[in-house]
């Protein structure tokens, strides 16, 4: 077998294709030893990253190699169009790598460490045949394969590098300690921190170091509480002064006095008692001498002062319960228990328990139902109570605008089919579980001559007027007080709309809007109509001299506002 033959043989047993083996195999020139193929020795950059078919120049050591050396070696990309590697385990990649991972095309080494960049990222690249090791730097040790630097987490090791505490850094490891305590020099162990030399303390006084802590000192006659030093109290000892003295404690010591009624005694630790009575007193009924002090005789009502023998008025509101679930006023001598406005304290009971205003003073002029904690003022037949104190009529209201037929108007509370609410007398609404009263419990109010009905004032009160009807004799609305407080001492006038075709005029008590002339053009008039208590300011005071502070609150009843729409077809 001649040598070009038995390349040719080496070369299909081991997939080895070079000019220069067969250089060194073939006695002849390469034109004269037949070869099948030839190498491709063509030099460019490795890429390890290619995103979307654009090789990542940051990912290139930018070192020319060939494209065996880089594509048999992990590279993704190679040369400056980019060519891109085959996948391991395809017939390209057999073809480009005949050898496997880490040789050329021609079987020689690739020498990883000057092809691929930083395949040993904290740590050093060295090349062995077909394959290439991680030497990592202190703090990185290898992975499984050997070829790459992992974080070393030194906390886990045992021993462990630090003293007390142990936190894993990358590459590294950082040391730290517990309160009460520093790191030493070098970084790995703990010492004790004198907290008092340092001055990181907050005692008063003194300041005693002690291993990762320190404490706090107190001089004589004080006590240790927390960081802070409390005087010692000596007076808190019993008979330090005898048991007739009183004991001043004073920072660090204390003193002795006698207290008040008494003196001391030759040896000035003991206290007698000083009968007051023999001497100079001011007691005014009779004068007890008690130890240590002495008694006045006071009448009902008073007590002698803690400190003053004197007779002073006594708080009986600060017993509990003296009034029960009323409230305790304290007066000279006495007190007083109070309740809300509507109701009467009930000593039997101690409680405050609804005033039937109806029976006590009836206020109204037409009828009245008491509710808790107030009243309610009725109207005449025809009429409607328009807020608190003032009963309104209306022609209007003939042709059943406001008139319910189903309903009997003898009915208690009946009120309108319209929108209507309950009024409340002094700020106690009628309570929701309480039964109906029946004619008995108020005054002839609920006979069938007063009405209960209300009208919703809050909306825009509209009334329907034939223009055949409208004239100037005819009352439109007639409002009359339904209070006797307000009977001749309250005017209704018009504050919005047109007064000059429409006015309210007042006889015999009787207040009633009219029109002013005839000739009314059909259409929507929009009235406003409030009352305007015709009190003098002298009279105010009269009526709240001669009741409670709180009577005009419900006496007066409430300022009436109203709005009219009047329809005159």
């Amino acid at each position: 077998m001649d040598l070009c033959t038995h390349a040719r043989k080496i070369r299909e047993q081991t997939f080895v294709r070079g000019k220069n083996l067969l250089s060194n195999i073939c006695p002849w020139k390469n034109n004269n030893c037949p070869m099948e193929h030839t190498y491709d020795t063509r030099q460019g950059f490795c890429f390890s990253e290619v995103l979307q078919t654009m090789c990542q120049m940051s990912s290139s050591s930018q070192n020319h190699v060939t494209k065996s050396e880089c594509c048999c070696n992990a590279g993704r990309g190679w040369g400056n169009q980019c060519e891109i590697c085959p996948l391991p385990g395809t017939t390209q990649y057999k073809k480009l790598c005949p050898h496997g991972p880490g040789y050329t095309t021609d079987g020689r080494d690739i020498d990883e460490c000057k092809v691929m960049p930083n395949l040993c990222q904290n740590g050093q690249c060295v090349n062995n045949i077909g394959s290439y090791k991680c030497f990592c730097n202190h703090g990185y040790t290898t992975d499984i394969g050997g070829t790459s630097c992992v974080d070393l987490d030194e906390c886990s090791q045992s021993p462990k590098p630090c003293n007390f505490i142990c936190k894993n850094t990358e590459g590294s490891f950082q040391c730290s300690c517990p309160r009460g305590y520093i790191l030493q020099e070098d970084g790995k162990t703990c010492k004790d921190l004198d907290e008092c030399q340092s001055k990181q303390h907050n005692c008063q006084f003194l300041c005693v170091n002690i291993i990762g802590s320190f404490n706090c000192k107190c001089p004589p006659g004080f006590t240790q509480h927390h960081t802070a030093c409390i005087d010692n109290n000596e007076c808190t000892q019993p008979s330090v002064c005898g048991s007739k003295g009183e004991c001043q404690n004073s920072a660090g010591s204390f003193t002795c006095q006698c207290q008040r009624g008494f003196s001391l005694d030759s040896t000035g630790l003991n206290c007698d008692d000083v009968d007051e009575c023999d001497g100079n007193h001011r007691c005014q009924h009779g004068c007890q001498n008690i130890v240590g002090s002495y008694r006045c005789s006071c009448p009902q009502g008073y007590v002698q002062h803690y400190q003053w023998n004197q007779c002073v008025d006594e708080n009986e509101c600060t017993t509990q319960n003296t009034c029960g679930s009323a409230s305790c006023y304290n007066t000279l001598g006495s007190f007083k228990c109070a309740c809300p406005p509507g109701f009467a304290f009930d000593q039997f009971s101690a409680s405050c328990q609804d005033v039937n205003e109806c029976t006590s003073k009836n206020p109204c002029n037409y009828g009245c139902s008491n509710t808790d904690g107030g009243y309610v003022c009725g109207c005449p037949t025809g009429y409607y109570r328009a807020g608190q104190g003032h009963c309104v009529s209306s022609i209007g209201f003939n042709r059943g605008q406001y008139l319910s037929a189903a309903i009997d108007e003898s009915e208690e509370n009946a009120l309108s089919p319209e929108a209507c609410y309950e009024c409340k007398i002094n700020g106690y609404p009628k309570k929701s579980g309480r039964s109906k009263r029946s004619s008995n419990d108020t005054q002839p109010l609920m006979d069938e001559k007063i009405s209960l009905k209300s009208l919703d004032i809050e909306e825009p009160l509209k009334i329907k007027i034939n223009i055949s009807e409208l004239n100037t004799k005819n009352h439109i609305l007639e409002i009359v007080p339904a209070i006797q407080a307000l009977t001749n001492h309250i005017r209704y006038v018009i504050s919005q709309g047109n007064n000059t075709i429409f006015r309210i005029n007042q006889r015999d008590g009787l207040s009633y809007l009219h029109a002013t002339h005839k000739n009314i053009q059909p259409g929507t008039y929009t009235l406003g109509i409030i009352s305007i208590p015709l009190y003098k300011k002298s009279d105010f005071t009269k009526l709240e001299e001669k009741h409670e502070d709180n009577y005009l609150l419900g006496e007066l009843g409430e300022t009436l506002k109203m709005r009219l729409q009047l329809d005159i077809s």
